[in-house]
């Protein structure tokens, strides 16, 4: 089953999606910065749900100026298979009924072979200075 969790009750299923986000985490957000964001509402978070949690992926919405985005980057789990297509169709619900016009996803270039219906446009490079 796949649900986006309502902001109020993230602290239920926190413990259970804390550790699979953690493993995707960078140098640019801690857990901590996570759960602020999904309390505050800033950061949304879908679940696959089969007896227990089996992925998490937080959605962020962007406003550029000439377009709004459903953004997701961060995600983790098991079981890829079993959720992915799924928790893309929900998420691409969300955007929708929010008026977004797209849908992006940052992450690592495995990525691309996994993502059906998206294309890839730009890499995204960083470099400390």
């Amino acid at each position: 089953m796949i649900l986006k969790v309502p902001q109020e009750d993230i602290h239920l299923v926190w413990n259970e999606t804390e550790p699979l986000l953690k493993k995707a985490l960078d140098d640019c957000y801690t857990a901590d910065d996570i759960l602020k964001g999904l309390i505050n509402n800033s950061f949304q978070l879908f679940i696959s749900w089969n007896k227990k949690v089996e992925c998490a992926v937080v959605t962020e919405v962007a406003q550029y100026p000439q377009k709004k985005i459903c953004r997701y980057f961060l995600a983790g789990g098991n079981n890829l298979n079993n959720w992915l297509e799924p928790i893309q169709t929900e998420i691409e619900k969300f955007a929708k009924f929010n008026n977004c016009q797209a849908v992006e996803v940052a992450g690592r270039k495995g990525w691309a072979r996994k993502l059906k219906g998206y294309e890839q446009k730009i890499y995204l490079f960083n470099k400390e200075i």
